[in-house]
C-alpha cells in the first residue's frame, strides 16, 4: 500500500500535486499547532478527499526546538511502520518548517522508499537520496493533475462557475472569435484604439443596469457615433457586423446593437475572448473565462476573474481593460489586481493586465511594483508569443 507522509504547511500545492500524480492509498498529515489554527490541514483534507485515501493527522509537531521536532519525526515514522509493513512509503519533504523539514528525512533516511520535494518553479519532482549511501534518483516533470477549478480550491477559492462553461456562450465565442482576433492584432494602431473608446461608449450607452440585480438589459440598441466611420473604423466595424455584433451600413454614423451580449462584447468583452481564444488555441490544459466564486473566509462577498488558465499546476490570471482610467483608478486596479491574484495564484502564479488602451504612468509603475504583467496595446499581438513562454 503506497504511503504518502505530508508536513502541511500553508502552501497547500506542494503536497497536492504529487499525492495526485501518484494517488497514495494512505496518507499521514503532519500537522503543528500553528497549522492547525490557520487550519491548513483542513483544506488540505478537503484536497484530498478526491483520492479517497486513508487520511490519519499526526498532531501537535512542534514547530522549534530541533530535538523534539527530531523526537516527534522518529514518532511518526514508527506509526508509519506499524500502520503497514509492507507498505511503499514516500516523504514530501517540501512543506513544514525548515527545521521539521531536516528532522523528517533524518528520520525516514532508511524508511522510505522515496524522500520527494516539489519543485514547483521548474515544474517537476526532485528526489533526496533515501538512504545515507544512496544516490538521488533523476527529477520527474510534473503532469497536468489541476485543472482551473481544482486550482482554486487548493488556494481556499469555492469555484461557482465560468462563462465559457455555457454551451451557448460557446457558440456565440466561435461566431465572434474572427472579430477578437482582428481587434487583438490591430490595437496597436492608436485610430482603431480611439475606435474602441468610442465603440465602448456606445455600448455603456445602450446598456442599462437592472434594479438591484447584476444582469443588464439592451435598454437603447440604436447609438450614433459622431460622424460616420471611416477608414481603419469602417474596417473594424464591417468585421463586427459580420461577427453579428451590430448592424451597421458603410456610410451611415448609426449603428444597432443586436443583443445584450452583443453591446457587452463591444463595451470590452472582446478583449477578455481574445484573451481566451488566444490561450486556449495555444494548447494551455484548461482555460476559463468569466471565473466566478468566493474564498473560504468571505461566503457573502462574490469574486470574478476575466480569464484564467491552468498548465502543469500553475496558474495565470489574466485581467483585461478596454477604458482609458485615470490615476485614482489606475492605483485602484493595480491594488485589486495584486491582492486578489496573490490570494489566487499563489508562490509560483502570474497576473497579467492586458490593456486595449495605452496605460498612464501611473499604471505602468504600480504594475511594476506589484510584479503584475502589464500588455500594453503594442504587444497584445504578440499575445500567443507570451503565452507560449508562460507555457514553456
Amino acid at each position: 500500500m503506497k504511503t504518502h507522509v505530508l508536513l502541511v504547511s500553508d502552501q497547500t500545492l506542494q503536497n497536492l500535486i504529487p499525492a495526485l500524480m501518484e494517488r497514495p492509498q494512505r496518507i499521514f498529515l503532519v500537522v503543528t499547532t500553528e497549522m492547525a489554527r490557520r487550519r491548513a490541514d483542513q483544506r488540505l483534507r478537503r484536497q484530498l478527499r478526491q483520492l479517497d485515501a486513508e487520511l490519519t493527522t499526526c498532531s501537535d509537531c512542534p514547530d522549534a526546538d530541533f530535538a523534539r521536532t527530531q523526537a516527534f519525526a522518529h514518532q511518526v515514522a514508527e506509526q508509519v511502520i506499524n500502520a503497514g509493513a509492507d507498505a511503499e512509503i514516500v516523504l514530501n519533504a517540501t512543506g513544514g518548517t525548515k527545521l521539521m523539514s531536516i528532522a523528517f528525512v533524518e528520520a525516514f533516511r532508511g524508511i522510505a522508499s522515496r524522500i520527494l520535494y516539489t519543485d514547483t518553479a521548474h515544474r517537476r519532482i526532485e528526489y533526496l537520496p533515501a538512504a545515507h549511501d544512496a544516490r538521488a534518483p533523476a527529477p520527474t516533470a510534473m503532469t497536468d493533475v489541476l485543472d482551473v477549478p481544482g486550482y482554486l480550491r487548493a488556494q481556499g477559492f469555492q469555484f461557482r462557475g465560468a462563462a465559457s462553461d455555457a454551451a451557448d456562450w460557446q457558440a456565440s465565442a466561435e461566431a465572434r472569435k474572427a472579430a477578437c482576433k482582428f481587434l487583438g492584432k490591430h490595437i496597436g494602431d492608436p485610430q482603431l484604439q480611439q475606435f474602441v473608446g468610442a465603440l465602448n461608449g456606445l455600448a455603456n450607452k445602450a446598456l442599462e443596469r437592472l434594479p438591484d440585480r447584476q444582469a443588464e438589459r439592451l435598454a437603447a440598441p440604436v447609438q450614433s457615433f459622431s460622424y460616420a466611420p471611416r477608414g481603419r473604423w469602417a474596417e473594424a466595424m464591417a468585421v463586427l457586423t459580420q461577427a453579428g455584433v451590430a448592424d451597421w451600413t458603410p456610410g451611415s454614423e448609426y449603428l444597432r446593437f443586436r443583443d445584450v451580449e452583443a453591446a457587452q462584447f463591444a463595451r470590452g468583452g472582446w478583449l477578455e475572448a481574445y484573451a481566451y481564444h488566444v490561450v486556449r488555441d495555444v494548447g494551455v490544459h484548461d482555460t476559463r473565462l468569466g471565473v466566478t466564486g468566493v474564498w473560504d473566509n468571505e461566503q457573502a462577498m462574490a469574486n470574478e476573474f476575466d480569464v484564467l488558465a491552468c498548465h502543469l499546476n500553475q496558474l495565470l490570471f489574466i485581467e483585461c481593460k478596454t477604458l482609458r482610467l485615470h490615476d485614482q483608478n489606475d492605483n485602484d486596479i493595480a491594488y485589486k489586481l495584486d491582492s486578489l491574484g496573490e490570494d489566487a495564484r499563489g508562490l509560483f502564479g502570474r497576473t497579467w493586465l492586458l490593456s486595449a488602451r495605452e496605460p498612464t504612468d501611473t499604471l505602468i509603475a504600480r504594475a511594476r511594483r506589484a510584479r503584475i504583467r502589464l500588455v500594453p496595446p503594442a504587444e497584445l499581438q504578440r499575445l500567443r508569443e507570451l503565452v507560449r513562454e508562460w507555457r514553456g
